[in-house]
């Protein structure tokens, strides 16, 4: 009987994640109420709720999925790639910046999500973390092998890719970079810095 409801509760829970997905790519985070994700995923508001606490929990739960395919997708291609890890690492930081230029309001949930110390979706977030940091360090010493990067303890080179990428994604989404060249040379200028 418990399995029945485990798995009712599940199935649900991916409705209401198919349906938010769905409506949040038509229309910004702002735009989309739960009262319209709850009626597309056929459940109460109060089931929505149940199940994510609140609309930013959905949204940044959603967010956090598609940034950790995005990273995944980039250590994936890394294994077969035939660029030095100088060249790899830029590919990389530019394919997740593309994310976070492509949805803003989830660039703002992101940096609020780092500042949770509790539940789920801090969880989330440090895995993610976790996730981009190993992608950045293994990328660092490839090219420490290749000697397109310079000597640097590459959990440290991690952590500072990491961080450009943050103030980047803040800046072309504040507007500070007028496209994506401008962006790529401010990232070209930082890492150049480190590594």
């Amino acid at each position: 009987m418990l399995q029945g409801k485990q798995k009712r509760a599940q199935e649900t829970r991916q409705r209401i994640l198919v349906a938010a997905t769905n409506l949040f790519n038509e229309g910004n985070f702002n735009a989309v109420s739960t009262e319209s994700i709850a009626e597309q995923a056929n459940v109460s508001k109060g089931t929505l709720f149940a199940h994510f606490g609140d609309k930013l929990g959905l949204f940044a739960e959603i967010g956090l999925k598609e940034l950790k395919t995005c990273v995944d997708s980039c250590q994936e291609a890394a294994k077969s790639s035939p660029l030095n890890g100088r060249d790899l690492l830029n590919q990389s930081l530019m394919e997740i910046l593309e994310y976070f230029e492509n949805q803003p309001e989830f660039l703002r949930i992101f940096i609020d999500v780092a500042g949770w110390e509790k539940g789920i979706r801090a969880e989330n977030f440090v895995n993610v973390a976790i996730s981009i940091d190993t992608l950045f360090q293994s990328i660092v010493e490839r090219g420490q092998q290749d000697k397109s990067i310079r000597p640097i303890d590459p959990k440290l080179g991690a952590v500072s890719v990491r961080a450009f990428m943050i103030h980047v994604a803040i800046g072309r989404v504040c507007g500070e970079y007028k496209d994506t060249q401008e962006q790529h040379a401010e990232v070209q200028k930082l890492l150049s810095l480190v590594l």
